[in-house]
């Protein structure tokens, strides 16, 4: 079932022309994840910018009967950003601030555009570090984590470990 132009102009009208992606050659880039031999071509690609806009791309989703699947940046290896062929994919790159840095509690709390470099970035001032799977760390979004972890909680992330300390025991300081 191929989309209706209809669905393209809703999404334009709600979030701008340059955050709804229709061309195959925009498409082709949101295909598959890192683990390329599994590819679906989706009909639509959003890129919403707020909680806002997310829902009520869902909402549409939902009331047309629409598959979709959210994605951070596309970068695991597992298949979880595969689309469902002529459905849409919601980007939640364009989410990416961090929201609340709480280092007594050992928590941040981003939205899941975040990459996982800019959490450490975050709290490293203080001597403290964000340490998922270290392949993932460039590039790979904190949204990506959670869905893949732990089957689609909240984008809250623990700083893992304790702070890096120098020989003296203490945080260094910067």
């Amino acid at each position: 079932m191929a989309l209706d132009d209809a669905v393209a102009r809703e999404l334009r009208a709600l979030l701008g022309d340059p955050f709804v992606l229709t061309e195959p050659e925009q498409l082709r880039v949101y295909d598959c994840d890192g683990l390329t031999g599994w590819r679906a071509q989706p009909a639509i690609v959003v890129l919403p910018g707020s909680t806002e806009e997310v829902q009520a791309i869902l909402r549409l989703c939902h009331r047309r009967a629409i598959p979709f699947v959210a994605r951070g940046a596309g970068t695991g290896l597992s298949g979880g950003a595969l689309p469902v062929a002529d459905g849409i994919v919601v980007s939640l790159a364009r989410l990416n601030r961090i929201l609340e840095v709480d280092l007594a509690s050992q928590r941040v709390v981003v939205e899941p555009g975040v990459p996982n470099l800019d959490v450490t970035r975050a709290v490293e001032r203080e001597g403290w570090f964000y340490a998922p799977d270290p392949s993932s760390q460039q590039v790979c979004t904190i949204g990506g984590n959670v869905a893949e972890n732990s089957g689609g909680a909240l984008p809250e992330e623990r700083l893992h470990g304790q702070p890096r300390h120098g020989a003296d025991g203490r945080p260094p300081r910067r």
